[in-house]
């Protein structure tokens, strides 16, 4: 995402009250004027006009410095490759971290503008490639990184994700006020991640066991496919997890020949609600979100296929894998 190097006066200047529980204009184009300022200090190159940039957002400061402990980690960061992506290619650690820093940028811009409850769709693209980010952060194990800092800075992303689900929570149920409140912590929330590049790393961070959990909701354009599996299944699933979906079925193998196999249909789907047994004998009910061609083939699999088995996946594990078909008679050849 290229971030436009401006201040935001006009924004500045609306500092009524956005909500009677919320934040001002002001506090949002702030809250952007760092986010934006953040994602140009990860750039491979830095100009005056970074390294030195003007601000009223600070009280007692007229100018922000790129600090001198960042600008001589940033040619490691920007050289040391730390994830791979199919598309983009190999990322280094500071586009890695440039990544839920711009998209902040963005939804902090967009809460200093008019009215932006009506952009509940916008709100909610921000919500999921935000949480795409600071997985992404998370799984390229970054809690070392700006000095000690990367820790303490995923706790203060993962605040921002709690932000995230309550703003556009609100926005499903039109609640202004709820939205204010949620749009005042994400605020907060990215300019303490700002602030903590200039202090010392802070003692602690948050251990992994500790960390939010976003909120599994059906999103716009996805689907919600409820499927009923054994107790022994749903007993172990919870909300927000992600599972495989397997189906046994009989498949002809041969001339006139039908054989038991068992194929994975579904990868790396996140369980959006969970109804355990009622009763000993009963079945559960699991939710998955799906794209609308993979509730396609959950629907299919419920009808055609003898079992649906759900696989439950360790946390921050999305890989998807080429998987053969199984069967007895492969394994026994």
């Amino acid at each position: 995402m290229k971030l436009e190097l401006k201040p935001f006066l006009l924004a500045a200047l609306l500092a009524a009250p956005a909500g009677a529980s919320g934040y001002t204009a002001r506090d949002a184009s702030c809250a952007a004027e760092d986010m934006q300022l953040f994602y140009y200090y990860l750039s491979p190159v830095q100009d005056a006009g970074v390294k030195n940039r003007p601000t009223t957002c600070h009280p007692g400061k007229k100018s922000l410095q790129l600090p001198a402990w960042l600008e001589r980690a940033l040619p490691a960061m920007a050289g040391r490759k730390v994830w791979k992506d199919p598309e983009e290619g190999e990322l280094s650690e500071a586009v890695v971290w440039q990544t839920p820093v711009s998209i902040l940028y963005e939804a902090c811009a967009r809460l200093a503008a008019a009215d932006p409850m009506t952009d509940s769709a916008g709100f909610n693209d921000m919500r999921i490639r935000f949480i795409m980010s600071v997985e992404r952060v998370t799984r390229a194990g970054l809690e070392t990184s700006f000095g000690g800092r990367g820790g303490p800075m995923l706790a203060t992303l993962d605040a921002a994700t709690r932000a995230f689900d309550g703003l556009t929570g609100a926005l499903s149920k039109d609640d202004r006020k709820a939205f204010d409140e949620s749009a005042a912590g994400l605020l907060k929330s990215g300019r303490d991640l700002f602030a903590q590049v200039f202090e010392e790393p802070r003692s602690g961070g948050k251990k992994p066991a500790a960390r939010y959990t976003p909120e599994a909701r059906v999103l716009p354009g996805y689907r919600g496919v409820s499927l009923p599996v054994s107790a022994s299944q749903a007993m172990f699933l919870s909300r927000g997890e992600r599972v495989d979906m397997l189906v046994s079925f009989e498949a002809l193998t041969g001339a006139d020949t039908k054989e038991k196999v068992t194929a994975t249909i579904l990868q790396n789907v996140i369980v959006t609600g969970v109804q355990k047994a009622a009763a000993a004998g009963e079945p559960g009910v699991v939710q998955l979100l799906c794209n609308p061609n993979e509730a396609q083939y959950a629907a299919l699999s419920l009808a055609q296929g003898s079992s649906i088995t759900l696989i439950r996946r360790a946390p921050g594990d999305t890989e998807m894998r080429p998987m053969e078909i199984a069967s007895f008679r492969r394994l026994i050849k």
